[in-house]
């Protein structure tokens, strides 16, 4: 799985810090490389390796009626 992810700003002017949100997930990394290179600054962007099991990630979905 891969994880497309944007630096965001978090704090304040005296004490700025940053760090990496998380935008998408997606099985292939070559649709989120796409996103990320038609944004405005893809600089700011990066696409990450997430290893885990199908099993976790279905477990944490929804449940619908």
């Amino acid at each position: 799985m891969y994880a497309l992810e944007q630096l965001v700003f978090q704090g304040t002017e005296c004490c700025p810090q940053y760090r990496w949100k998380q935008f998408a997930i997606c099985g292939s990394r070559v649709p989120l490389d796409k996103i990320r290179n038609g944004q405005q600054h893809p600089e700011n962007w990066r696409v990450v390796f997430m290893p885990c099991q199908i099993k976790d990630v279905l477990k944490n979905l929804p449940k619908t009626a």
